[in-house]
């Protein structure tokens, strides 16, 4: 078989089983819907303890950006993925035989790891498999929108059953993530890496970058991304804002489970809000383009304004101890505004990153945003570890509200001259990257 044969072969493969793969592999299942109770009632941890362990799982994703970088280098898209399932399956293990918070922060570099793996190989191999032609971007999305759609529909399901496997057995839910993890390493690995012009399987070979030439190069890109941000105005403020929100979106993840469990919701219920909640995100993700035709350059505005109210007033109604049925009612109204904002929220900001440069400065910000965003969750994470050591669940929660409500009021304010305006109203240093190149 020639060389283009075997690619084509390798392409052909790899599309019966990537959706499969990603429908297996996109997240965890039955497992985030009771991971919180686990931790708490059966473990022994406070909330305290899992926020200031989960703090660690963005400072590890920061860290691990130039190692795995060189590891997909080393041993390709392929098996660095099987590597990263298997460490989602290190993942559920140590979070199931936790017995201090030692395990939980190696639980948070075993996730780390994986899932720095995944974003980086995850759709690059899914478009590698892709015949290239000019209908390339749209099978792509195709796939992608396909196995998406299989994974939100298997989580639905399983989120909706898994509380009351808790109830049977607390551990159930988790060796059933367990094993699933097992059969996406299994999978994977009918996958096949798929060649590059650099590859041996071409006539033309070329040396590979050493491992420091790998670190030298991202470390590059990275200080070309931050001199050009320390210039714009417009890049520096949308860079923060993500940072901030991002943070406050993760927090809230844990919190609104802190405070369900503290207002006495059981498993089963746990299994059945979550449920609704994923299709509100799921339904709310489809008006992206009408909320920001209908806001315009007032958007992150209202998205943030909106979400800073849904915070305070989630755990004013727990710490007020208002009636059990208005309370319940307001805090849901609450979780599935966070929930409604929380699609649109991803995809619109990486449409004003992406806006005013090319591919090769995109990546470049991309990586910036992503140091920035880690260090931001980091920090975030810890304050919150620390008031959760004084404060009740609800009481963190307004706290935490209050302070990013304050910072991002403030940050708003500073972006009312710097974000949403014209192209031509941009001072040169704002749109202009490539004299930063």
């Amino acid at each position: 078989m020639n060389t283009n044969d075997d690619i084509a072969s390798r392409r052909a493969h790899n599309r019966k089983v990537i959706i499969p793969y990603r429908i297996l592999a996109f997240d965890l299942l039955f497992y985030y819907t009771i991971s919180y109770l686990f931790l708490v009632n059966v473990r022994g941890f406070t909330t305290a303890v899992i926020v200031f362990t989960d703090s660690f799982y963005p400072f590890f994703k920061l860290l691990l950006q130039i190692p795995t970088t060189i590891i997909i280098q080393r041993i390709g898209k392929r098996n660095s993925l099987v590597i990263a399932n298997i460490f989602v399956a290190l993942y559920v293990l140590a979070t199931i035989y936790a017995f201090n918070a030692f395990i939980l922060v190696l639980s948070n570099f075993f996730v780390a790891v994986a899932f720095v793996i995944k974003g980086m190989c995850e759709s690059t191999i899914l478009f590698d498999s892709l015949e290239p032609n000019d209908n390339v971007h749209e099978e792509f999305s195709k796939y992608e929108s396909r196995s998406a759609a299989g994974y939100y529909f298997v989580d639905a399901f399983t989120s909706l059953i898994t509380g009351f496997l808790y109830v049977v057995n607390p551990y159930l839910p988790l060796y059933i993530s367990l094993i699933k993890e097992i059969f996406a390493v299994i999978v994977c690995l009918k996958l096949k890496d798929i060649p590059t012009e650099n590859s041996e399987l071409y006539e033309k070979v070329e040396k590979k970058p050493t491992a420091i030439e790998e670190a030298k190069k991202y470390l590059k890109n990275l200080s070309q991304a931050f001199k050009f941000i320390f210039k714009s105005k417009r890049l520096r403020s949308l860079i923060i804002y993500n940072g901030l929100f991002a943070s406050m979106l993760s927090l809230m993840v844990t919190l609104r489970r802190s405070l369900l469990d503290d207002t006495n919701v059981s498993s089963e219920y746990f299994g059945i809000i979550f449920t609704v909640l994923g299709i509100v995100a799921a339904v709310s993700s489809s008006y992206t383009f009408r909320i920001h035709m209908k806001f315009r350059n007032r958007t992150l505005t209202f998205l943030g304004l909106l979400f800073i109210g849904s915070i305070i007033l989630s755990g004013l109604v727990v710490v007020l101890k208002l009636p059990l049925a208005i309370m319940y009612y307001i805090m849901l109204l609450m979780f599935s505004i966070q929930y409604i904002i929380k699609g649109p929220f991803y995809t619109l900001i990486k449409q004003y990153l992406n806006s005013f440069c090319d591919s090769d400065m995109r990546l470049k910000i991309y990586s910036a945003n992503s140091f920035v965003e880690y260090i931001t969750a980091t920090i975030v994470s810890f304050v919150c570890s620390q008031f959760l050591l004084h404060y009740t669940n609800a009481e963190t929660t307004i706290i935490m509200g209050i302070i990013f409500g304050v910072s991002l009021v403030l940050l708003l304010i500073y972006m009312l001259h710097h974000v949403g305006l014209k192209p031509e109203d941009y001072p040169k240093e704002d749109i202009d990257y490539k004299n930063f190149m």
